[in-house]
């Protein structure tokens, strides 16, 4: 038999079982063999860089972040004396260690000795399992080819990476930042040893406890004297960080405030939603996002609501909401979603800043607007604040204001900055409520969804639910000339090239000067109150039907603010209103922002529109006044929108002195004198006798000689409308629920007689408006001229 043959082939057949194995090993450790590491998650901080909290990754772990391109010395040194001293030495297996470890686990049984390296390390935390002999061959397997194919830094870099270091850390980046809030690279001798030692027992060297640090510095000084033993650091640098060691303490851990658990639960939701997170700006080296938020401004506005809470909840109220942003960049820094989040009795953990509620008056700038774009309103716009009825038929509706008064003629800026209902309902219904409510879904404050019909003119006076943060989002168009800006949670972000103008650019400054206007708000806001500033400030308040909620949002050139209460079950309160708590937290809040600014030094007002000049015009016509007209105010209009006509409200009327009535042209001059009248349409006339405003009388005086004789009458009944429904209020007192009855009559007559019913109800005199007592039931009215046969139509209502 050939031997040497036969030697031969056997030698080639396990030459070539070898190649294939190390060949289908190669090819397995290219598709199958990887370094892989988590997502790293979010470390949060204020614009100070202040900790608010962590945001784990998707699989809510911590830390897995990137360390610098060059490995930091110190812990790399420390590292590898805790764990590998032959790391630049062997293959990933170190056979030395592993016939130590033998000897001493099962021939000496001295002590216990492990034999992992860093790269048999890493492949066990890639591949977590169960200790014993397989699991420590497949290790040795995956570090020699993770070596080979990777090399022995890119082993090490991994490790630092995904090791644990305690309280829930993965990666000595995090680590660093966590416990002694510094990067990798100013670690000293003594912190890294003591960090390179946690992996070791991460539950038993938790560096936030004493028992934990005492462990960890125990170990941390074994691996100093190590690296000093083989000869890596100096003596000086041994002692120095010996000595360092010994004085440590507890590292200060950091919490999350409770000031801003709702913020940061609305910061971790946004995250969250993005569609791809990666969109997120991270800094490589330190992926912190450094958001928005103001901690400083947060515990001082909290301060605020604690100091005033007490009073509104015996006023029925149970929680205050808060928003402060940046009003050039959006930027959200301050964010309260209630007074107390830990207060279960008044339901502190639901945000109330994201918690739809009924908007009261906060839309009107809007409906406004919309009016001077697409109706050509302009400030000389007169707009009618009296009783008018917005309905037809059974369809009814008389709102009215909520203080109960009527301004009667009233300008455009005029009607808005005292929030009058009726003038708002009044544009909204000339807009179409299907036009505005597209509008509001531009702004983001309610989806497009064809829902106009069914809020219809009650959009005006707190009919739609948003939320603070929608209409905080939504006022940010007003103080940014018209532009939408979007809300933003990180600091100094990149604005958009060219926004979106929902708002056209002059029509939002107009809007901005008539919210800011002192002299506008009257007579509704007082001079000096809760809404004047040293500085420009607008403002609006709101508040809803019940006094369910009261709103106030204002914006200086510099800050937006605004403000939420009312209760979480949506009772109602003890007339809590916008102007009167509300809008004094925003005061407040406004005086901690501008604590340079409260002496009043520069309060130039907001700037006019460009192009636009100042015209003075009659506050009761909208017409150019002159030196004779008795009501002016200055309003600023675009060039060629700007009244051309003069107020002709005053006139010099004859008078008989002996009656107080209008003098014919027969009536003896003796008789005669000349005294000054307002003119205003009839449908003022109420609202202008009310007002003690010099009305002419309607009457000439029957002493003169020939005097006109009245033979016809035209008899219209204005209050109520034919055919309306009023419903009793149960909580009305009995003599407290009347029903107004008024008419015009011209020429004027002396007197008017109601009927009810076909009964006399009561003779009433010029304006002839008398108070009927409602009672349920169905009714006729109609209103003659006694003595005569003139008559009105028939009204009809039915009352319930």
């Amino acid at each position: 038999m050939d031997y040497k043959r036969i030697i031969k082939f056997a030698a080639i057949g396990i030459a070539s079982v070898i190649g294939v194995f190390i060949t289908f090993a190669f090819i397995h450790s290219l598709f199958y063999i990887s370094l892989e590491t988590s997502e790293p998650s979010f470390l949060l901080v204020d614009r100070k860089f202040k900790f608010l909290a962590e945001l784990g990754n998707q699989e809510q772990n911590y830390g897995y972040w990137p360390l610098p391109d060059s490995l930091p010395t110190r812990l790399a040194t420390m590292t590898l004396a805790a764990e590998d001293r032959r790391f630049y030495f062997h293959p990933g297996v170190d056979l030395r260690s592993i016939a130590r470890a033998l000897h001493q686990n099962y021939i000496s049984r001295e002590s216990y000795s492990g034999a992992s390296t860093i790269a048999m390390q890493v492949a066990r935390l890639q591949t977590p399992a169960n200790r014993g002999w397989y699991s420590k061959l497949r290790e040795s397997y995956t570090a020699l080819w993770l070596t080979l194919r990777f090399g022995r830094e890119k082993v090490l870099r991994q490790y630092l990476t995904i090791a644990p270091y305690g309280n829930r850390i993965a990666g000595a980046n995090y680590a660093s930042r966590r416990y002694f809030q510094k990067p990798l690279v100013d670690l000293s001798w003594a912190e890294a040893a003591l960090l390179a030692a946690a992996p070791k027992a991460p539950g038993n060297m938790n560096l936030f406890k004493s028992a934990g640090l005492q462990a960890a510095k125990k170990r941390a000084k074994l691996i100093l004297d190590r690296a000093f033993q083989y000869k890596w650091i100096t003596e000086e640098q041994w002692q120095q960080a010996s000595d360092e060691l010994a004085r440590l303490v507890l590292p200060a851990k950091e919490w999350r405030e409770y000031e801003a658990l709702h913020a940061m639960l609305a910061i971790e939701k946004h995250l969250r939603e993005e569609a791809n997170r990666r969109h997120i700006i991270l800094n490589p080296l330190n992926p912190t996002l450094q958001t928005s938020l103001d901690l400083d401004l947060q515990k001082a506005v909290q301060s605020i609501l604690t100091g005033k809470i007490s009073a509104l909840r015996n006023l029925g109220a149970s929680n205050v909401a808060v928003v402060v942003m940046k009003a050039n960049t959006g930027e959200v820094l301050c964010y309260l979603g209630s007074e107390d989040y830990y207060n279960d009795t008044y339901a502190g953990s639901i945000d109330f800043v994201a918690t739809p509620r009924s908007t009261g008056s906060l839309l009107k700038p809007f409906i406004f607007g919309l009016g001077m774009e697409w109706l050509g309103h302009t400030a000389a716009t007169v707009l009618t604040d009296i009783g008018l009825d917005f309905g037809e038929g059974r369809n009814a509706f008389i709102p009215g204001n909520y203080d109960q008064k009527f301004l009667g003629p009233v300008l455009y800026k005029t009607a808005l900055a005292n929030s009058r209902n009726i003038p708002a309902i009044q544009v909204l219904k000339n807009i179409g409520v299907d036009h505005f409510y597209q509008h509001l879904a531009e702004l983001g404050l309610t989806p497009d969804d064809g829902k106009a019909d069914y809020y219809g003119l009650g959009l005006a006076i707190g009919g739609l639910y948003t939320s603070l943060q929608q209409l905080c989002e939504a006022y940010l168009v007003l103080a940014n000339e018209g532009k939408r800006t979007p809300i933003s949670w990180l600091a100094n972000p990149a604005l958009p090239s060219a926004s979106k103008n929902i708002i056209r650019p002059d029509i939002a400054m107009q809007l901005q000067r008539f919210l800011s206007d002192p002299l506008a708000r009257l007579p509704s806001f007082p001079r000096g109150g809760f809404l004047e500033y040293p500085y420009p400030v607008a403002i609006k308040t709101g508040t809803s039907q019940g006094y369910r909620d009261a709103w106030t949002i204002g914006w200086s050139d510099t800050y937006l603010v605004g403000v939420w209460i009312g209760h979480h079950d949506n009772l109602s309160m003890k007339k809590v209103s916008g102007y009167a708590h509300a809008a004094p937290i925003v005061k407040e809040i406004f005086s901690r922002l501008h604590p340079d600014r409260n002496e009043g030094l520069d309060d130039l007002g907001f700037p006019r529109p460009r192009d636009y000049r100042p015209m003075a015009i009659c506050r009761l016509t909208g017409k150019l006044a002159d030196r004779n007209t008795p009501y002016v105010s200055v309003d600023y209009f675009k060039p060629g929108t700007e009244p051309t006509e003069y107020s002709d409200v005053q006139k010099v009327m004859a008078i008989d002195k002996r009656n107080d009535l209008l003098a014919s042209p027969s009536c003896p001059k003796k008789h005669i004198v000349y005294k000054k009248f307002v003119l205003l349409p009839s449908i003022f006339k109420d609202w202008a006798i009310a007002q003690g405003l010099p009305v002419p009388p309607v009457n000439y005086s029957p002493l003169c000689d020939n005097h006109r004789i009245i033979d016809d009458y035209q008899i219209t009944i204005t209050s109520p409308r034919d055919d309306s429904r009023f419903y009793l209020d149960p909580e009305m007192p009995a003599d407290a629920s009347v029903l107004a009855l008024n008419c015009l009559v011209e020429p004027g007559a002396k007197d008017v007689l109601w009927l009810v019913d076909g009964e006399e109800f009561r003779v009433a005199p010029f304006p002839y408006k008398v108070n009927w007592p409602m009672q349920p039931g169905k009714y006729v009215f109609q209103a003659v001229v006694p003595l005569t046969a003139f008559k009105s139509e028939i009204v009809r209502v039915e009352i319930f």
